[in-house]
């Protein structure tokens, strides 16, 4: 809303009136050149100008901000969605795991974004940025452990202590992005990427050991999805850090891995807030077999010294 609000309606009000008489005006004067008979109707026309610079400006008046913040949002997020802003080349020199796989969620969630007619470039650029808070201890989390050994304590209070430093990644995600000032749209989604989700590893490991276990221990503070995008970027995170786990990948693998995560979080009701339907449902999971096997039928394994590729 502009500040000088009052200065902004006069302003809009005198110019639409204007400009419409002005037009109403050359009407009339044609009609009166091919028609001498027809009444002049100037004094309507000067009605029908008020009345309609007021219905006017009132909708710019009210439009007007909301245009703005929009078209504010846009640009801000084709400015984060380069992949030379500040906060992804430090991801990806200090958690490079974390970075390929942001890399990775992102063209999943896009491709699914686009198979149903969501937002794509929100829920890509998510993608992105969906885990930066792995940035407070990068080496906590397995995809940047690679070189460096990681001691393994599986004592009760390790596997609490150990649990919550990899579920707290949410949390310091969402600080880092509201110091970046990185557009609410996006905030919302890396609160939403878990939902109230188990970090399942911590769960079954804890349960080994016999420790007494309360609804919500070993959760995901939340909130779930509630946008069809933040339910999409949820299943593309979730479906790659699975995919990147397996030793072979094939057709069948990857389609069984892909219903076996919808179905996991349609149980847990994660998207319960969110309205897709069955089809939507069909074309995520089929957009996102499709991808992940165009991401990982050639990954390279070295066997014996030899070159095997896996498809």
């Amino acid at each position: 809303m502009p500040k000088n609000y009052s200065k902004y309606f006069i302003i809009s009000f005198f110019s639409i009136s204007c400009l419409s008489f002005v037009f109403l005006l050359l009407l009339d004067y044609l009609v009166a050149v091919f028609e001498p008979t027809f009444p002049s109707r100037l004094g309507f026309f000067a009605i029908f100008s008020i009345l309609l610079a007021a219905i006017l400006t009132f909708c710019l008046s009210v439009l007007s901000p909301i245009l703005n913040e929009a078209i504010m949002t846009l640009q801000k997020m084709l400015k984060i969605e380069s992949l030379s802003s500040p906060l992804l080349t430090r991801l990806s020199s200090e958690a490079p795991g974390t970075y390929h796989h942001s890399l990775n969620v992102s063209t999943l969630a896009q491709k699914a974004a686009k198979a149903i007619g969501a937002n794509s470039l929100l829920v890509s650029t998510a993608g992105y940025y969906h885990d930066i808070g792995k940035l407070e201890n990068p080496t906590a989390f397995m995809e940047n452990q690679a070189g460096i050994e990681i001691p393994t304590n599986e004592d009760a209070d390790s596997i609490r202590k150990n649990a919550e430093a990899i579920i707290s990644h949410v949390e310091k995600g969402i600080k880092i992005a509201e110091a970046h000032e990185l557009p609410s749209e996006i905030i919302d989604l890396i609160k939403e990427h878990h939902g109230t989700t188990r970090a399942l590893y911590f769960f079954q490991k804890a349960k080994e050991h016999g420790l007494k276990i309360k609804r919500t221990d070993f959760r995901y503070s939340g909130p779930k999805p509630q946008s069809k995008e933040s339910a999409i970027l949820m299943l593309a995170d979730c479906v790659e850090a699975t995919a990147r786990a397996l030793t072979e990948v094939n057709e069948e693998k990857i389609n069984f891995l892909v219903q076996n995560s919808i179905k996991e979080r349609m149980e847990d009701k994660q998207f319960k807030a969110v309205n897709l339907s069955e089809k939507e449902l069909l074309l995520i999971a089929q957009s996102l077999e499709k991808t992940l096997l165009s991401i990982y039928h050639q990954r390279m394994v070295y066997k014996d010294g030899q070159f095997d590729n896996r498809k």
